[in-house]
C-alpha cells in the first residue's frame, strides 16, 4: 500500500469511507481483514465504520416493528409476580394492529417456550389466532395440543378453539385433540351426562395436564355480545354486570378480585375450569386494550396468569388501579 493511500485512510474522506463500509457491511470482511487489505490498524477501520454511520454514509433501521416498554413489564412482573410480562408499545395503532403486534410478541415468547413431548392447550379468540398465524418453528416437534374450552359454535377459524388447535399442531407437526362440547349447555342435569362421556372426560383429563395453556382474557365489551351470541343475550349480559362481573376466562365469570361468580353459567360452562387452570405450570395470556383492563385487572388478582403479553394502554391502567 502506497503512502498516499495511507494518507487517503487517515484523511477519512467520503470515498474511503463508502469503500470501507461496502467491505464490511455487503462483502461480509472482518475489520481485520479490511485492515489488511488497505494496510492499516483494526482500531482505524472501527474508527472509520463510525464516522460513517456518524456523518450517514452508513444508516442502520431496525425493521422489527413491534417494540415494547421495559418499564412497565417491570412493573407488572414485580407487582403481580409473573414469570414474564410482555407489553406491546401500541404508539396510537387501531386495535386490529395492536392484536396483531401481541400475537407476534407472544410468537416470539413461545418459540423458546415450546418443547418436544408437551401438551399445550389452546383456548379461543382473535388474540390466539394472531399468536398462531405469527409462529415460525424452525423443525418439527412431537407436541400435542387440544382444545380446552368448549365451542363456540360460530363456525369462524379465526375465533374458534378447534380450528385453532388444529392450526397450532400443524405448525408443528404434532397432533390435535378436540374436545367434543358446546361452550355451554342449558342445565346442570344436562352438562353432568355430557362431562360423562368417556371422550369428553379424556380431552378434559389431557387438558389438565398441559405444560403451556395459551389463553386470551375476556372482557364485558360490546365485541363479548358478538362472539357468546349462541349463549348469552345482552339482558343476561347486564345481570352478570350487576352481580360484579369484570371479565372471564375458561368459559367462568370473575369479579374484580378473581373471584369465580356463584353464577348458573359458570356451573353449565365445559372447559377444565379456572381452579384447574391455576395448576397449569405456565398459562400465558395475550389481551389487550383500554376497555380489558379491568378483566386482565382481574385475571391477575385471581392469579391465573404466568406470562402476561399486552400492550401500553392497558398496562398503565392496570398499575395506575393497582398503585
Amino acid at each position: 500500500m502506497t503512502t498516499q493511500k495511507m494518507i487517503q485512510v487517515e484523511a477519512s474522506d467520503i470515498g474511503v469511507l463508502v469503500e470501507i463500509a461496502k467491505l464490511y457491511y455487503e462483502d461480509q470482511l472482518t475489520q481485520s481483514e479490511i485492515g489488511r487489505r488497505l494496510d492499516t490498524s483494526r482500531s482505524t477501520v472501527s474508527r472509520m465504520l463510525q464516522e460513517a454511520r456518524d456523518r450517514g454514509v452508513v444508516k442502520i433501521t431496525i425493521e422489527y416493528q413491534w417494540a415494547r416498554d421495559s418499564r412497565l413489564e417491570r412493573e407488572l412482573k414485580s407487582k403481580f409476580g409473573l414469570t414474564a410480562a410482555l407489553v406491546l408499545r401500541s404508539d396510537d395503532r387501531p386495535q386490529d394492529e395492536v392484536t396483531e403486534g401481541m400475537g407476534q410478541l407472544t410468537a416470539d415468547f413461545l418459540k423458546d417456550a415450546i418443547k418436544p413431548d408437551m401438551i399445550l392447550g389452546v383456548s379461543y379468540g382473535r388474540s390466539v389466532a394472531a399468536t398462531i398465524k405469527h409462529l415460525k418453528p424452525t423443525q418439527p416437534m412431537d407436541i400435542t395440543v387440544v382444545q380446552i374450552i368448549g365451542a363456540l359454535g360460530s363456525h369462524n377459524p379465526l375465533v374458534e378453539g378447534a380450528d385453532l388447535a388444529r392450526a397450532l399442531a400443524d405448525k408443528y407437526g404434532g397432533s390435535y385433540r378436540y374436545l367434543y362440547a358446546p361452550l355451554v349447555v342449558e342445565d346442570l342435569r344436562t352438562k353432568d351426562l355430557l362431562i360423562q362421556e368417556p371422550m369428553v372426560q379424556d380431552i378434559l383429563s389431557i387438558g389438565r395436564q398441559a405444560d403451556i395453556a395459551l389463553f386470551g382474557i375476556g372482557a364485558l365489551d360490546a365485541n363479548f355480545s358478538g362472539l357468546w351470541s349462541n349463549y348469552l343475550t345482552k339482558k343476561e349480559l347486564s345481570l352478570f354486570k350487576r352481580n360484579g362481573a369484570r371479565g372471564h376466562m375458561c368459559a367462568q365469570f370473575f369479579d374484580p378480585q378473581g373471584e369465580i361468580l356463584d353464577i348458573p353459567f359458570n356451573q353449565r360452562s365445559i372447559s377444565i375450569g379456572l381452579d384447574s387452570l391455576k395448576q397449569i405450570p405456565n398459562v400465558i395470556t395475550v389481551a389487550g386494550g383500554e376497555e380489558k383492563a379491568a378483566a386482565i385487572l382481574g385475571a391477575l388478582r385471581g392469579q391465573y396468569i404466568d406470562v402476561l403479553v399486552t400492550d401500553d394502554k392497558a398496562a398503565q391502567i392496570i398499575l395506575d388501579q393497582t398503585n
